[in-house]
């Protein structure tokens, strides 16, 4: 099963690709994003070897079953809180996505019929979906996916316009203090780990801590990636009036004798998946906390039924409820204040396991 915690950790890493981090970091580029990088992988790496060594002592227990000897306020009160975090990654994912696929495929396209459909697609597959069939299917989409990401990543490195300067002028600022959105936005990479809570209930036996070196390897390499490459593409300057500076930058890319000219379309392609299946993850562990909260297992039929149809449900009225609200720069505010409230929640679950761990131990 250890290959399964990885690709959530993988799945984390590619979907932030286009989504929040690089916009977060190239807006800090002059202002201590360089620095935010080792900083928040180190804190990140930290969060990785604490918590995994805590979430093995409890082998095929979720959160909500290593929590059943709390007392039943601190219970409810945790697992409600951490819900609404995994929700929000999750719709804040969906908006952000919904609104790239209208800027670049079809500007005329209606928003909200758009998040409609997707809300429509998540919310049978997670109705009728368990742990086990969310990370085989997980599998499948990262072992399709990912040579491809390779592919256009190579394009990317290798493309005659990339401008080592306006890389190594960026780089000049490397001790510029960072900000508290930087570094919780670095962090944030590493999140996929926290996924465990609720998807350890299938896996029943320890990850092994050798392999956990290389993340943060791969972190970094995902890091420099998404950061300078648009800036060596569109200039240390012109980098800062990209709305979308990922998909600007696969839209400048072209491979000449693939079957599919415009890297741009695989690109699209490739990332309605993974930002699909990203959705489905958190749903699925803020639903199961949800469940959790009322003793579902435990309930009759009728009531499971209820309880499930009315999270799922709520997640969707709310989903829509934020599309008409929000806006392309409001998305972006709203992202980035999630990953600032974010990383102090990480921070006391990975500690709390922690705690709870060397409590098992004693």
């Amino acid at each position: 099963m250890n290959r399964y915690f990885f690709y959530l950790i993988a799945t984390n890493m590619l979907v932030n690709v286009i989504v929040w981090v690089p916009k977060i970091l190239l807006a800090e580029r002059f202002d201590g994003a360089v620095m935010a990088i080792p900083i928040g992988v180190l804190i990140g790496t930290i969060f990785l070897f604490l918590f995994v060594p805590a979430i093995n002592k409890f082998p095929n227990l979720g959160i909500p079953e290593i929590l059943e000897q709390t007392p039943g306020l601190f219970r409810f009160s945790f697992l409600f809180l951490f819900s609404v975090m995994w929700f929000l990654a999750g719709v804040i994912t969906l908006l952000s996505f919904v609104d790239h696929l209208v800027e670049f495929v079809n500007p005329e396209m209606p928003s909200l019929a758009l998040v409609i459909l997707f809300l429509f697609l998540v919310i049978i597959v997670l109705r009728y979906s368990d742990a086990s069939k969310l990370l085989y299917a997980l599998e499948i989409l990262l072992v399709l996916n990912v040579p491809l990401i390779l592919i256009i990543m190579y394009q990317a490195y290798t493309n005659e316009y990339l401008t080592m300067d306006s890389i190594f002028e960026v780089g000049t600022h490397l001790f510029e203090i960072p900000s508290w959105s930087a570094i919780s936005s670095v962090t944030y990479i590493f999140s996929g780990y926290a996924n465990m809570v609720i998807f350890n209930r299938v896996f029943n036996k320890k990850i092994s801590m050798k392999l956990l070196a290389v993340i943060p390897f791969v972190a970094i390499g995902n890091l420099l990636t998404s950061f300078f490459i648009p800036i060596g593409l569109w200039g240390a300057d012109g980098v800062g009036e990209l709305a979308y500076p990922w998909t600007s930058t696969a839209d400048t890319l072209s491979i000449e004798y693939g079957p599919v000219e415009r890297v741009i379309t695989v690109f699209i392609l490739l990332y309605v998946s993974i930002t699909t299946m990203s959705i489905l993850i958190h749903w699925y562990v803020a639903l199961e906390m949800i469940k959790s909260m009322f003793n579902i297992k435990r309930a009759g039929k009728i009531k499971k039924f209820v309880t499930n149809w009315a999270a799922l449900l709520s997640f969707g009225i709310a989903s829509i409820i934020l599309e008409t609200m929000t806006t392309n720069k409001s998305i972006g505010q709203l992202s980035e204040i999630w990953l600032d409230i974010r990383f102090p929640f990480e921070a006391v679950l990975v500690v709390f396991m922690f705690f709870l761990a060397r409590r098992k131990k004693a």
